[in-house]
Order: C-alpha cells, then sequence, then structure tokens
C-alpha cells in the first residue's frame, strides 16, 4: 500500500478557487499492490485587523479488483472566511471504475456530485465514461483521456440546467533540473450548443527541498463562456507553499 500525505503549511490564494472542473488527476496514483491512497490538506489562518481561514483537501482511495479492473473514491472539500464571514465553500466525491480494456489503454465510468457557493452552484451531478490512454517517452509522461458524460445543475436561484457534454483532458509530466512540473487541461463542450464549453488549465511546480520536503507553486485558470446568473466567465487561483510527503 502506497500512502502519500502532503501538507501545505504556508498558503496564499489569489482571486477565487471557483473552477466549475474538478481535476481528478492530481487524487490518482498508481497502485503498487492492493490500495492506494493519497490525500491532501492545505490550509492558512491570519490574524489582526482582520481574521481569514481557508482549508483545502482531498481524499483519493484506490483498490484493485482484479488484474484489469480498478475502484476509485475520490472527495475534496475548500473553505475560505474572513472575520467569521464566509467567503466561499466548495465539495465534490467522485466514485470511479477504471477498466484496463488494452495495453495503456483504460476505460473509466464515473459518478460525481459537487457544490460550489462561489459560483452559486447548489448541485452538480455527472454521469459518463471515459477512454484514457498513458504514453511515456524519455523526458515526458502523457495521459490523454476523452469522453462524455450527462450533466444536472442546480443554481442558488432554483434553476436548472441538464445537458450532455464531451470531455477532452490532457495531463504532461516532467521534470527539469529536480523541478516536478505538471501541466493540466480540460475541454468540455456542451454537444447540442457547441459554443457553450468550459475550459480548465493548471500549471503545478515542485521543487525539492529535502526527500520529503518541496515547495510547491500551483496556479489554475477557468473559463466558462456561457455563465449563469451573470457571474464572470473567468476565474484565477494560485497557491504557494511547502508540501511534505510521506510513503510507505
Amino acid at each position: 500500500m502506497k500512502h502519500s500525505l502532503s501538507v501545505l503549511v504556508i498558503c496564499i490564494t489569489f482571486v477565487s478557487r471557483a473552477q466549475t472542473i474538478v481535476n481528478t488527476y492530481d487524487l490518482i496514483t498508481p497502485i503498487d499492490s492492493l490500495w492506494s491512497a493519497t490525500t491532501e490538506l492545505q490550509g492558512t489562518f491570519a490574524a489582526g485587523n482582520g481574521v481569514f481561514t481557508a482549508l483545502n483537501s482531498g481524499l483519493g482511495l484506490g483498490r484493485t479488483v482484479n488484474k484489469k479492473t480498478q475502484a476509485w473514491f475520490l472527495g475534496g472539500y475548500n473553505y475560505a472566511s474572513e472575520s467569521g464571514n464566509a467567503i466561499y465553500a466548495t465539495g465534490f466525491t467522485n466514485l470511479r471504475l477504471h477498466y484496463m480494456a488494452a495495453e495503456n489503454l483504460q476505460f473509466q465510468g464515473f459518478h460525481q456530485t459537487q457544490f460550489n457557493t462561489a459560483l452559486e452552484l447548489n448541485n452538480r451531478t455527472l454521469i459518463g465514461f471515459n477512454l484514457a490512454k498513458k504514453f511515456k517517452t524519455k523526458e515526458f509522461l502523457y495521459n490523454l483521456t476523452t469522453g462524455i458524460f450527462n450533466e444536472e445543475e442546480k443554481y442558488s436561484d432554483l434553476t436548472e440546467k441538464n445537458l450532455i457534454r464531451g470531455n477532452v483532458a490532457t495531463s504532461v509530466t516532467t521534470e527539469v533540473s529536480d523541478v516536478d512540473i505538471h501541466l493540466t487541461l480540460y475541454y468540455q463542450p456542451a454537444l447540442s450548443i457547441l459554443n457553450d464549453y468550459r475550459m480548465l488549465g493548471e500549471l503545478s511546480l515542485q521543487f525539492p527541498i529535502s526527500e520529503q520536503l518541496e515547495f510547491e507553486i500551483e496556479s489554475a485558470l477557468r473559463y466558462d463562456s456561457d455563465p449563469h446568473l451573470d457571474l464572470l466567465p473567468l476565474d484565477f487561483s494560485t497557491v504557494i507553499g511547502m508540501v511534505y510527503s510521506i510513503s510507505n
């Protein structure tokens, strides 16, 4: 069993962590034997003229069912407040079944639920499937994913939207001068309204300090071509901190 614990001891967040798309690549790690567990905990607290608190957490649990099948549970919760007043709260759960259809070709079925107060999103429910291809060169590890899912959204004004979206995603990982670089891109168009699409890009840089301690900079950029309730189409966030990892 491989266990990874990440604790962010210095955290600075700019603008909003208001991504509609959930990046699941961060919480899915290779299963060496029977189980895989990944936990992420990030937080900050400031006091003085104003009190600011933020918590970002994630959990990924994977289990081998047989030689070709894996079951996964993914979840996360983010929260921020200032002087006791909530700024935003987001959360999600994702249940997945991965089947290795061929060498480096994986079929993925999933069910996801989430909420996001920053986006005035009371509930977002997804049911769908992906085909994922992984390949490696001398310097890069690529994950390419394409799929389709049904999306149901309920907003704070009690309006709803239900449509089918496509999903195209890629993840690229490399190492340059001992710095780990991880780039993830998502593109999710509505199949019935092609000018209704969502995009997410995340870039993570990890600088090693010691064998278990790394300095991390993670930035995310989200775009929604047709935002609901007159929300802004663009969101940007950056997290800076120290990451401590334990593996066994």
